[in-house]
């Protein structure tokens, strides 16, 4: 099997349907015959494509638009934000996590056939797959749908089923949807007859400025199609009922601390007050490091800066404490050659109820040098977004 070769027959253009009439045997379904409804899966792949094309039309008029108004001719565009994704941004990243717990996930074995391209093993071939269906807690009560196919544990490495066809209906709406299996993309989507060479998830997205947007919060069915017309089986529908905040535990909780966190943060009961905070990646896929500069006022009324820093926290990590301290005894413009030493005056520890609100509590000591001395705890509110990182 030449992986290569069948992802290029999978994403041909016309899938060459004049082989629309062909029925293959199965041998694990040796009771049917296997007849590949190619033109349902043209139409599915069809309707994608076009949605993403128009998509990408759209993307490059807006860029252009941009640009032109840009002096010295076209500029690379700023990045910004997909006003139809279907979640927050920050509630998913990548890789998607899979199904763990989940009140309302419908989940089914589905029978899933192999590239009718491909050669002889290829034609023959199926599997039974877990096909689940479930939502993860984003903030401010909204959720991401993502769906999940497995495939059987000792399945066979060389040869492999393809990717059904997927729909969904919504009200007045039923049409072929957008799965993506990286979060917060614009165009990435997977087309009916792709590849199903490993387990994965993907995300139900909508397609950016498409005149269908699907609120995925609300209740919906989605449909499974193998594509097989002599399969029985062949549909299996999946209900999902509205999103309910409080059937899930992690509703409640404060939001994984990620580089969304990024900004500015002001005292609303103080103006003048405020902290800085950048959470970063620590570069080995599994810790992040949080750090911050709270600019507040001594005992006099004077600036008082304090600065903290978390290191090396778990991804997925909900609240952090941070060392922190102060600096004295330095001079303008780094006129100081010997530097400045830190004194420690605490620890701030910080979580985040949602993407425009940042808790701390705190306790630290600067009375030495008439300096913020207590403990406590606020409730910081967000200034802006940093460019195109959105949180919500």
């Amino acid at each position: 099997m030449n992986l290569q070769n069948s992802m290029r027959r999978a994403s041909g253009a016309a899938l060459t349907l004049a082989c629309a009439g062909i029925s293959l045997a199965s041998a694990a379904s040796a009771a049917t015959a296997v007849t590949y409804d190619f033109a349902t899966a043209q139409k599915a792949r069809s309707q994608v494509q076009a949605l993403v094309t128009a998509a990408r039309s759209a993307h490059a008029k807006q860029l252009g638009n941009a640009n032109a108004a840009t002096s010295g001719g076209a500029q690379p565009a700023e990045a910004f934000a997909n006003v139809d994704r279907a979640y927050p941004p920050s509630c998913l990243e990548s890789p998607i996590d899979f199904y763990a717990n989940e009140p309302n996930a419908v989940q089914a074995q589905i029978r899933l056939y192999g590239d009718p391209l491909g050669d002889a093993a290829e034609q023959a071939f199926s599997e039974i797959d877990t096909v689940t269906l479930f939502r993860v807690v984003c903030s401010s009560g909204k959720s991401a749908s993502l769906l999940e196919i497995d495939r059987p544990s000792g399945h066979d490495t060389t040869l492999y089923p393809i990717f059904p066809g997927v729909s969904v209906a919504q009200g007045n709406n039923n049409l072929y949807i957008r799965l993506a299996d990286d979060p917060n993309t614009f165009f990435a989507t997977t087309f009916a007859f792709s590849p199903l060479e490993n387990s994965n998830v993907y995300v139900l997205e909508n397609f950016y400025l498409g005149g269908t947007q699907f609120n995925y919060n609300q209740a919906f069915v989605l449909t499974v199609d193998n594509l097989n017309a002599n399969d029985p089986a062949r549909l299996n529908a999946f209900p999902m009922p509205a999103y309910n905040p409080a059937q899930y535990s992690d509703s409640s909780l404060p939001l994984p601390i990620s580089g969304y966190m990024s900004t500015n943060w002001t005292n609303p009961t103080q103006s003048g007050e405020g902290i800085v905070m950048q959470v970063y990646d620590d570069g080995d896929r599994a810790t992040r490091t949080l750090a911050f500069a709270w600019f507040t006022y001594d005992d006099n009324g004077l600036p008082f800066w304090l600065f903290g820093e978390a290191d090396a926290f778990a991804i997925g990590t909900r609240s952090v404490t941070a060392t922190t301290a102060y600096f004295q005894g330095g001079t303008f413009a780094g006129n100081n050659p010997s530097g400045v030493p830190p004194t420690i005056w605490g620890n701030v520890t910080i979580s985040f109820p949602d993407c425009a609100h940042m808790n701390i509590s705190y306790n630290g000591n600067a009375s030495a040098v008439n300096g913020p001395t207590g403990s406590g705890s606020r409730t910081f509110l967000r200034v802006a977004d940093v460019n195109g990182l959105v949180c919500q």
